[in-house]
């Protein structure tokens, strides 16, 4: 059975300019997003642009390929998208692009250099907070398990125990959830914070009236503030995203 041959290409280097000890870090970051240990073998480094040449036994080739995929948009294994983040964190800060060729000549991973702005992409930064939403998908093999919850059109990528988790996979599809725990947020190119994945450490569960309905008890509470709102609804929704 023969062997696909991956090429993982490093821009603005060469075998001669680049470090062996940065060129170490960047194969070990990308060898934890392939996972699979003993069927990647590093083979070589081509001229011209540092061109590692990587050999991946056939039969594993398809789950090697969508583990990679799935680490690019943080889901899968939490080694593989931690891995994927260090990896495009190393590039930013050597100010180098690369990119992951199939053995086809698709691109698999593209890490570009015009997203890499070092003034403008600060993080990561921790912060202990709480995520609302309804459990759409939950599932892995690791020791943490990806858990993906969805509020009003928002997707968050969260991580959970194994007993978390099987606490968790009976409110699959049901009333939404309140998880709290610990986020991983960066600042991207173009100043937006965004939320790279959250650990869950407890949940709770949440009831599932509307906001029509939660009005319409406040309402029927005597010398509430809330009769005096003109737009009792828009206040609600800018207290509920901490709007001003």
């Amino acid at each position: 059975m023969a062997n696909k041959e991956f090429h993982f290409t490093i821009r603005e280097s060469t075998p001669h300019t680049l470090p062996m000890a940065r060129l170490a870090e960047y194969l070990r970051q990308l060898a934890k997003v392939f996972g699979n240990e003993e069927s990647v073998h590093f083979l070589r480094v081509e001229e011209g642009s540092a061109d590692c040449a990587i050999e991946v036994d056939e039969e594993k080739e398809p789950a090697i390929v969508d583990r990679v995929r799935a680490a690019s948009v943080g889901e899968g294994p939490k080694e593989a998208v931690d891995a994927h983040n260090t990896l495009w964190a190393d590039l930013v800060h050597d100010n180098v692009s690369a990119e992951l060729e199939l053995p086809n000549g698709d691109i698999l991973l593209e890490f570009p250099a015009a997203v890499f702005d070092k003034t403008e992409t600060f993080g990561p930064f921790w912060q202990d907070g709480t995520l609302d939403g309804i459990l759409v998908k939950i599932g892995g093999m690791d020791e943490t398990v990806p858990v993906h919850l969805v509020d009003e059109g928002a997707h968050h990528t969260c991580n959970a125990s194994r007993e978390l988790a099987r606490q968790l996979a009976p409110r699959l599809f049901g009333n939404p959830i309140r998880v709290y725990g610990r986020g991983k947020w960066f600042r991207n190119a173009v100043g937006k914070w965004e939320m790279k994945w959250f650990d869950i450490f407890r949940f709770e569960d949440l009831e599932s009236t509307s906001l029509l309905e939660t009005v319409s008890r406040l309402r029927s509470i005597q010398d509430n503030d809330l009769l005096r709102l003109e737009d009792p609804l828009e206040e609600m929704r800018k207290l509920r995203h901490g709007e001003e």
